[in-house]
């Protein structure tokens, strides 16, 4: 949806553990983007004035940020990502604090070779792209909707049964830590073992699968037993 414009924005929640960060990564990757090319990925905390400062310096790029939460959470946060997802082409974003580190636009010289990598324009226009990645559930999200009339706002919350049959599909493709090699056979017995665990409603998480894989990779490395590796699967993975 982004690549053909269709929108601005996507914002992604719900469950963690589902792959989100993974599928939005290949999609990219099959667009031949890469972080750092083609897209700037932004992991963790933000402030409102360091996204101000992201939407900035990236602001022709696609940006995607990957467990932000606290940076939707604050109002002001919330603002500057209503304003960068917006509907229109070219979209306005301005910062009204910060004192001195801002100055007008007009005063603002990108080329300028003495230009001071601190000083920002208190305000600039944008024309990027926003990839939100979220374990917030919808309600928290996007509470009072603001996001969904501008970007697409889609809640990731699949079923235990969904997950691992999904699991199925992708374990052929997990890279191994261990330096051994599981054939898809056996890579699919660890999938089936993780599924006649009982867990509890929608807890089930990929994660789990990564670390089977390489659980048994690691015992039978060492010449382990299939009691020994299946044993530890069921209780640590």
């Amino acid at each position: 949806l982004l690549m053909s414009n269709a929108t601005n924005a996507i914002f992604l929640g719900g469950r963690g553990g589902t792959g989100k960060t993974q599928t939005v990564e290949d999609m990219l990757a099959a667009a031949g983007k890469e972080d750092g090319n083609g897209y700037f990925k932004i992991t963790g905390s933000a402030t409102p004035a360091g996204i101000y400062r992201l939407l900035f310096q990236h602001r022709k790029e696609i940006l995607l940020f990957d467990d932000s939460d606290s940076a939707l959470q604050d109002q002001e946060g919330r603002n500057l990502f209503k304003a960068a997802s917006d509907t229109k082409k070219v979209r306005k974003i301005s910062w009204s604090k910060g004192g001195k580190s801002y100055i007008d636009p007009d005063d603002y010289d990108e080329d300028s070779e003495s230009n001071d990598p601190d000083i920002l324009p208190r305000s600039f226009e944008f024309t990027g792209k926003i990839i939100f990645i979220s374990n917030l559930p919808l309600a928290k999200l996007d509470p009072d909707g603001a996001l969904r009339t501008r970007g697409y706002v889609i809640s990731v919350d699949p079923t235990n049964e969904e997950i691992y049959d999904f699991m199925l599909k992708i374990c052929g493709k997990i890279p191994l830590d261990v330096d051994y090699t599981l054939d898809k056979n056996k890579r699919m017995e660890v999938v089936e073992l993780l599924r006649t665990r009982k867990m509890a409603e929608k807890t089930a998480n990929l994660r789990s699968l990564v670390r089977g894989l390489n659980t048994r990779a690691g015992i039978e490395l060492s010449g382990g037993t299939a009691e020994e590796w299946q044993k530890f699967v069921k209780l640590f993975a």
